[in-house]
């Protein structure tokens, strides 16, 4: 399996660098392999698509794909503008000659013809200015993973471990009896707000290994919240572009 590079890539290689995977596909589409079923399969469909909606966004999910923080604000532009949302899960792959990605690219030729090359660009542009709009009046929350290092919310007393998400381990006093591998832990979300406050504690994730522990669950799910409200409840924001936003965080808790 190899990325989209070439119409016969000779080497046939796992993680190969795709230099314009899009470009690509762009010329593919109008001349591809005569074997290529999937391709032929993906215009088929595409056509028959184009031939019961006016204007076509199609939206990209795959495992490495790009993930837009204004996906929402996309569909509720989109929607104004009368697109149809299409979700689509491949992008440019080849696999044994049989090449996914085509539907995308054949659809957004044709939008490029009706609404010019760089109408996703400029779809995308208003969305986040939408967004923008929605975190400046609406209270929009954001993911930390949606922002660059130097935009996310930072503890005021930052070091490395809080850095990437952890807190030192609890004493909880307890007793706790260890897995021979693995720590008893939960992973905490909260919201740091514009203020820099902490709310909305939540527990995601609780991993434990061993049976007698389940009964302490709920008292160190509280543990947990209260150590987070009593001692990391000071920071500086999180922003997008400039404007300071709420974000949403997390912390791995460890306990002993």
């Amino acid at each position: 399996m190899i990325g989209c590079k070439d119409k016969n890539p000779e080497t046939k290689s796992v993680d190969e660098v795709i230099p314009n995977p899009q470009e690509f596909l762009r010329d593919y589409v109008k001349n591809p392999n005569i074997n290529d079923r999937i391709c032929k399969d993906d215009i088929e469909r595409a056509q028959k698509d184009l031939g019961k909606y006016k204007n076509i966004y199609v939206r990209t999910s795959c495992f490495g794909c790009k993930f837009l923080p204004y996906e929402d604000e996309v569909l509720e532009y989109t929607a104004k503008q009368k697109f149809k949302v299409i979700n689509y899960n491949f992008s440019c792959v080849i696999i044994d000659g049989q090449t996914q990605g085509c539907y995308k690219a054949f659809i957004d030729l044709e939008m490029e013809n009706v609404h010019g090359k760089n109408f996703r660009q400029k779809i995308e542009q208003e969305a986040e200015k939408l967004m923008i709009e929605n975190i400046k009046n609406h209270d929009k929350v954001l993911s930390v993973f949606d922002l660059a290092e130097s935009d996310k919310p930072h503890f005021t007393k930052e070091d490395n471990l809080i850095k990437q998400g952890y807190i030192p381990i609890i004493k909880t006093g307890l007793p706790l009896k260890n897995a021979k591998r693995n720590s008893i832990f939960m992973d905490i979300s909260f919201i740091v707000e514009k203020n820099g406050k902490v709310s909305t504690l939540k527990n995601e994730n609780w991993v434990n290994e061993v049976k007698e522990n389940e009964k302490y669950k709920s008292e160190l799910e509280i543990i947990a919240e209260n150590t987070i409200l009593t001692n990391y409840n000071n920071w500086k924001p999180g922003k997008y572009k400039n404007t300071i936003a709420r974000v949403k965080n997390y912390f791995r808790v460890n306990f002993e």
